[in-house]
């Protein structure tokens, strides 16, 4: 029997060396999401259920039902919510021809020492084109959607409207990627946001969608107010500030435009 024995005890010590490399995995992966492991939530100043929700990638009904709260209320500072465990969720990534580790970061909505810490690599090492990376999945899609509904109403734009520019722009993909840079729910430039973050809001956006979606919204809000015509707005957003003032509307922006205040209208019936 003992060397019968010998087998089975290497077999369970294999099955436990897995199970605590997932755990730690699991624990990397949370910290790159900026997820707290407990299952409470301590409420700080100018926090609100919306932005609780989309943090934990929840719902705000769901997260008022959880608390017997009323989802129109104005939380307490210091009130400790309950919060849903998240399972640990993970995609693949499969690095390209000169990625790097912030390039990968700033178009996930993640950091470079969370997708360092998740996949055991130095941070300051070069990527090998064809490396499989394992980055965390994004938000629900019906947390997108009231992500864009708290950020619309910030800005005092209509919530159809966001909705129906986000859904042209990305699907309410936050992990959208056009050929020309654009990233995220609301396709943003890199340089669309430097201007936003140092000319409109005056401070830092996180990378994350939530971030994505405001600084888009922020900068929708913007082009309303200088046009006054929410037409010329949209082209704008598509086409570029200048190039309509300059050029006007290009025949392929009127479809777009067309294609927006359609869905818009759909949404808001």
């Amino acid at each position: 029997m003992g060397r019968d024995a010998a087998p089975w005890v290497e077999r369970l010590r294999a099955l436990v060396r897995s199970l605590l490399a997932t755990a730690a995995v699991a624990a990397a992966v949370a910290a790159a999401c900026g997820v707290a492991a407990g299952a409470s939530y301590r409420v700080r100043p100018g926090d609100t259920l919306s932005g609780i929700a989309t943090r934990y990638h929840t719902t705000v009904v769901g997260l008022a039902r959880l608390n017997k709260l009323d989802a129109d209320a104005i939380l307490p500072i210091g009130l400790t919510l309950r919060v849903p465990a998240q399972p640990v969720r993970l995609t693949a990534y499969v690095v390209r021809p000169g990625d790097t580790l912030s390039d990968i970061a700033y178009r996930h909505g993640l950091t470079v020492a969370g997708i360092a810490r998740v996949n055991r690599l130095d941070p300051e090492d070069l990527l090998v084109a064809g490396r499989r990376l394992m980055l965390p999945a994004g938000p629900s899609r019906e947390t997108i959607r009231d992500t864009i509904r708290r950020w619309a109403d910030h800005y005092r734009i209509p919530r159809s409207l966001a909705l129906a520019l986000a859904w042209q722009e990305s699907g309410y993909q936050p992990r959208a990627e056009s050929e020309s840079g654009a990233v995220g729910v609301m396709q943003v430039m890199p340089d669309t946001w430097t201007y936003v973050e140092s000319v409109l809001i005056r401070r830092r956006i996180p990378r994350t969608p939530s971030g994505n979606v405001q600084v888009g919204l922020a900068y929708l809000r913007h082009l309303l107010d200088e046009f006054g015509n929410t037409q010329l707005a949209l082209a704008s957003y598509l086409q570029g500030e200048q190039s309509v003032r300059t050029e006007g509307i290009h025949r392929s922006t009127r479809q777009y435009i067309a294609n927006v205040l359609a869905l818009a209208h759909r949404i808001a019936q």
